[in-house]
Order: structure tokens, then C-alpha cells, then sequence
């Protein structure tokens, strides 16, 4: 993990991947009878906090949000998977979080991993993101298998702990969907090809999403959200200053009304669905300028009858201490049920400063500019201002 300025952001994100592998494991304490007798075994933890404050500007205007909303003038969801939005008026609570890991290593070949992520928002207080046990098969191989983050997005490993990147947060247009982690296994290898390092990893699994968070965006009264049958893959290449990653995730899902227990039917009649995800990020670093970049795809097939994409753009320069970054990202849908589905088409422009003020804390000061070509409008257009402070221990 990077702890200083003097670091290139591509180390500290590098380091970041790396620390949740690294981790501990007090939820599989049964296993520790796996440590190999007199292998000296060590217990650590480390963690992260963000404190945000921010408030959203501009015109009153329709939206299609829960009703909870209608007082506001303006809405910006700037965390769909969390169901996290900015309203006009100032707030503390909304992307504020804390998250502790710890890092127990078994023997040379077993370890575990456990990370519990605290936020301010309404019933979000206490989140399990991470739950897993390690083996390696070899210097090269590794399966996991557990509670992990859902490998989406490039960020994904490490999306809440703000100081690993240059904004307050990963552009909303791409880093949101309704489900946030997995339970299952993956097996994952790192190795060199020459000047170029390698990382690639397959996953499958499955998550149940009760009282889904981003479901409250839409309604005050959340129904439960499964995928299942997850299955996906990622190949990360790394050549000096640049970076390559490739994802692929497939699913079905359904969900499940929590007063009845019953299935809600899709737009079709049917009560369950196909879909898939595809993401590219390519990113470099050289000298004091970082660019970062992801495309994807997203198709909910069949009975969810929609299509989406969306991308960003950031490009970063840092002048000592400082970093200045600039960055647009968008998401669009098309639906195959124009008269009860209505679609998302949002676009966001965002300046951001961040300042180095010690070794693992960073101040951060953002303007977002959204524009909202929906019709209707999904939340309407605004304007958000967010300072933010972010700190690694």
C-alpha cells in the first residue's frame, strides 16, 4: 500500500489488490487446526476510513425515485450498490465508512480472510464484505473460497477505501449494481510472460440480497435480491506504466417480495432472468499523469428486457503533494418494454483536488456536474460538491 506521496498511484492500487489477499480470518477459527505444527502463525490487521461531507444543487425537478425523495430539489445517487444519495442538503451520513481487516496466516500454504465495512447510511450500518479462506496450490495458483466482492470493476477489490484513488469515489455511471459481493470459490493465478505480469482469475457463486440496498432507491419497502449461478473471469496484464483488465460475468437473478415470499414477475410474466456483464479498463501512469479508463456492457436478457453501457475517462497530474483530476463518465439503457421500464441515461463531469496532508491520509475537495437525458428525467439534473477525507492504518 502506498504511503506516501512520493509513490505512483499505479503501486498503491497495485498494493491494494494485493491486500485482501493478504488478509486474516477470525470467522473460520475452526480451520486454524489446518497450521502446520510449529509454524509461527501471525495475526494482523489494518483498515480504512472515509469521511464525506456533501451536498447536491440546481433546479427542483421530477424524478423517479422512492418517494422518501419528493422534498428535495435536487438528487444525486452517488452509490447505486449501497443505495447511497445526496440530497440539498449538507450530509455527513451518506458515504461516510470505516472498514477493519485482519490478516491471519495459518501455515506457508493456508491463510484467512475477514473485512467488515461500517457506514453512516440507514441500514447499512455493518456490512461483511469479506470472508474467505486462502490455499495456495503453488507459488503461482491460488483458490479461495468464501465471502468475497463481486470482481466487476476495476476498483472492485477495493472501492470503499477512498485514499487508493484520486477521486472521492469511483464514477456512479459504472460502479453500480444491485449486488455488491459473492459467495463461492475462485481460482486465481499470478505469473510473468516476459516483461509483462499476469493476473487472471475465475469465480462462481451466488448471493442473496436481503432488503436489497439499492432496491430503496425505487421503493420504501426493499424486496430481497438473489443472483445466482455466478459465474466469471478476469485477466489483468501489467507492463511498467500501463494496465490492462478484462471481465466477464454471467448470472441469473431474481426477486422476491418480502411480505408474501413470493417471486415478482418480470416484465415478460416470468419470475426469473438471464444477464451479463463485460468490462475493459485501460490505464497508465507515467511521470506525474495518470489516465484510467473502463468500458462495459451490461444485458439483462429475456424477461428484464434491457440493455446498458457506460464508461469513464479521469486524467490526473500531480504537482507534489497535490493532484488535480478531471474526468467525464456516462451510462445509457435501451429497453425492450418502452411503456414499463423507464430507462437511465445519465452523464457526469467531475474536477477534483486531492491533497496529500500525511503518510496514509489525503484530503479531497470534488465539483460534479450531471446531466440527466433521460425522459423523464431518472433523478433530474444537479450539481455536487463533496470534501472528503480518506485514511489507511
Amino acid at each position: 500500500m502506498r504511503m506516501d506521496a512520493c509513490v505512483s498511484r499505479a503501486s498503491l492500487q497495485a498494493s491494494m489488490r494485493r491486500w485482501r489477499s493478504r488478509g486474516p480470518g477470525v470467522l473460520l477459527l475452526a480451520l486454524a487446526a489446518a497450521a502446520r505444527p510449529g509454524f509461527a502463525q501471525e495475526l494482523r490487521a489494518s483498515g480504512f476510513a472515509s469521511l464525506v461531507i456533501g451536498r447536491s444543487s440546481g433546479s427542483c425537478q421530477t424524478h423517479v425515485l422512492a418517494s422518501r425523495y419528493d422534498s428535495s430539489c435536487t438528487r444525486y445517487v452517488v452509490d447505486w450498490g449501497h443505495g447511497a444519495v445526496v440530497t440539498n442538503d449538507w450530509a455527513a451520513d451518506v458515504e461516510t465508512r470505516a472498514g477493519l481487516q485482519l490478516d491471519w496466516r495459518l501455515s506457508n500454504q493456508w491463510s484467512a480472510t475477514a473485512q467488515v465495512t461500517a457506514r453512516t447510511l440507514k441500514d447499512q450500518s455493518l456490512n461483511l464484505e469479506w470472508a474467505y479462506l486462502s490455499y495456495e496450490i503453488s507459488p503461482e495458483w491460488k483458490l479461495q473460497v468464501g465471502r468475497k466482492r463481486m470482481p466487476l470493476y476495476f476498483y472492485s477489490d477495493f472501492q470503499d477505501v477512498g485514499y487508493a484513488y484520486n477521486t472521492v469515489r469511483p464514477s456512479p455511471d459504472v460502479y453500480g449494481w444491485d449486488v455488491v459481493n459473492y459467495n463461492g470459490a475462485s481460482l486465481s493465478t499470478s505469473q510473468n510472460w516476459g516483461d509483462w505480469s499476469v493476473r487472471a482469475e475465475l469465480y462462481t457463486g451466488s448471493e442473496n440480497s436481503k432488503k436489497n440496498p439499492y432496491s430503496r432507491l425505487f421503493s420504501d419497502e426493499p424486496p430481497d435480491l438473489r443472483w445466482s449461478g455466478i459465474t466469471g473471469m478476469s485477466v489483468e496484464l501489467n507492463q511498467d506504466w500501463f494496465t490492462a483488465r478484462l471481465s466477464y460475468t454471467r448470472s441469473n437473478f431474481d426477486i422476491r417480495d418480502r411480505s408474501s415470499n413470493q417471486r415478482v414477475e418480470l416484465f415478460d410474466g416470468s419470475t426469473k432472468a438471464s444477464q451479463d456483464f463485460f468490462g475493459l479498463a485501460l490505464n497508465a501512469d507515467w511521470d506525474a499523469w495518470q489516465w484510467r479508463s473502463e468500458i462495459g456492457k451490461a444485458r439483462r436478457m429475456d424477461a428484464a428486457g434491457y440493455d446498458s453501457s457506460f464508461y469513464l475517462v479521469t486524467l490526473g497530474r500531480q504537482f507534489g503533494d497535490f493532484t488535480l483530476t478531471v474526468g467525464h463518465s456516462a451510462y445509457k439503457e435501451s429497453t425492450d418494454y418502452p411503456n414499463d421500464y423507464t430507462v437511465v441515461k445519465l452523464a457526469t463531469t467531475s474536477l477534483t483536488l486531492r491533497y496529500d496532508v500525511h503518510k496514509g491520509g489525503a484530503l479531497k475537495l470534488q465539483f460534479d456536474r450531471v446531466r440527466d437525458r433521460g425522459n423523464p428525467v431518472f433523478t433530474g439534473a444537479a450539481r455536487g460538491l463533496h470534501v472528503a477525507y480518506d485514511l489507511v492504518f
